[in-house]
């Protein structure tokens, strides 16, 4: 289904009473022409469409103006005939669908330019993408529960970095593969690229091939209170040209790796992370590289009152390399992790500032001085080591 322009309304949205009705009953038979015209005179009208249950084979119907179309919810099915679009919407001011089911198409939802509101639909074995977004005015996407689809959950792009401000809120999205391969292009449950201000809160994230949420270049964007488990590499990812990002009180168990802030290389910077509880992150594959950490971090950048536990390779991370930039951790939680914390101290890494944070069980150490993936201090956090001038430390406590 792809839709384009203008505002599309959810399922379950309910538009005024309007003088035209048509009521079509399915014959399991082609009925393309028969539905396009219904729709035609319906719309024409100003009016309502009513589709009786059973199955419609169908393939690209077209719809130009406001219309309701309303079905029998889980008995009511739009069957694509081949390999084409089900319907296509341009120039909708407002289109509402309710209780009809879609079957067929490598993509389940395609929106380009509408606002208005996607909820509590079901999206289930799509071949590609569930629900993609671009260039959206308004949308909020909530209530949906997305599962078993080959590449991704749900994306929101502009064709530019711009605002969009979409809002993404209360989905289920579980058993993301990525078919399609490649390094993290699939395999997210809600993906985010070059879309400002867009939030993604409270949703259950489960089972994703790559990450459950995935930021790519996409500022002032904040990420809240999302419950995630088992994610084969980064559960919340905020990557490459992103300016400005909160990343809070999200529950996050069983992944390869917990919350990754990164590539300063790229421009990325500006973010706040914090109130996280972050589990077991038991390495995840990334480029034949694998590590298992909490929480990274790599410029300008608050990382404050997050409880890590068993992190296999690192609790929180500092920099990385040279990119390393005004990056404060204080007031943290780390527990039974590889090293506690790992700070970059290569030639040409900025500042990092470590206070009241409480460290315990840790394997290797501490705080430990690194130069890419080579620890080159000791333990930092012994007393009388000797600490460089780049790490400040303040009243942590260390305990066996």
């Amino acid at each position: 289904m792809n839709v384009s322009r203008r505002s599309l309304l959810s399922a379950g949205a309910v538009l005024a009473a309007t003088p035209a009705m048509a009521e079509v009953a399915a014959s399991g038979a082609d009925q393309t022409l028969e539905l396009q015209a219904a729709i035609d005179h319906a719309a024409a009208n100003g009016g309502h469409l009513r589709l009786g249950a059973g199955k419609f084979l169908v393939s690209g119907l077209t719809l130009k103006a406001s219309l309701q179309i309303e079905g029998v919810a889980g008995h009511t099915r739009l069957v694509a005939l081949g390999n084409v679009d089900i319907l296509n919407a341009d120039g909708a001011a407002h289109l509402s669908i309710s209780g009809v089911t879609f079957e067929g198409g490598g993509n389940g939802l395609v929106l380009r330019n509408c606002g208005g509101r996607i909820s509590g639909n079901e999206f289930l074995l799509q071949d590609k993408t569930a629900l993609f977004a671009l260039d959206s005015r308004g949308l909020e996407i909530s209530g949906n529960h997305v599962h078993d689809i080959g590449n991704n959950g749900i994306q929101v792009w502009t064709s530019d970095s711009s605002e969009d401000g979409t809002l993404v809120t209360n989905n289920r999205v579980e058993r993301i593969a990525a078919k399609a391969g490649g390094s993290g292009q699939n395999g997210n449950g809600i993906n985010i690229y070059r879309a400002a201000q867009v939030l993604v809160a409270n949703n259950r994230i489960s089972d994703c091939y790559y990450s459950a949420i995935r930021n790519n270049a996409g500022s002032n964007c904040q990420v809240l209170g999302n419950s995630i488990s088992r994610t084969g590499e980064v559960a919340i990812y905020v990557e490459f040209a992103f300016e400005g990002a909160v990343v809070s009180n999200n529950m996050i168990d069983d992944v390869g790796f917990g919350i990754s802030i990164t590539n300063f290389n790229e421009g990325g910077r500006l973010a706040v992370v914090s109130g996280n509880l972050v589990r077991n992150a038991r390495g995840g594959n990334t480029e034949g590289v694998t590590t298992g950490g909490g929480i990274y971090a790599e410029a300008d950048t608050l990382v404050s009152g997050n409880v890590v536990e068993n992190a296999r390779d690192v609790g929180i991370g500092l920099g990385w390399g040279a990119y390393a930039r005004n990056l404060s951790a204080q007031g943290n939680l780390i527990r039974d992790c590889g090293n506690g914390f790992a700070v970059s101290v290569t030639e040409g890494a900025g500042p990092s500032y470590l206070a009241n944070n409480v460290i315990g069980g840790s394997r290797t150490a501490a705080i430990m001085g690194m130069d890419h993936r080579e620890m080159v201090t000791g333990d930092l956090g012994k007393p009388g080591a000797k600490v460089p001038d780049l790490i400040q430390l303040k009243d942590n406590i260390i305990r066996a």
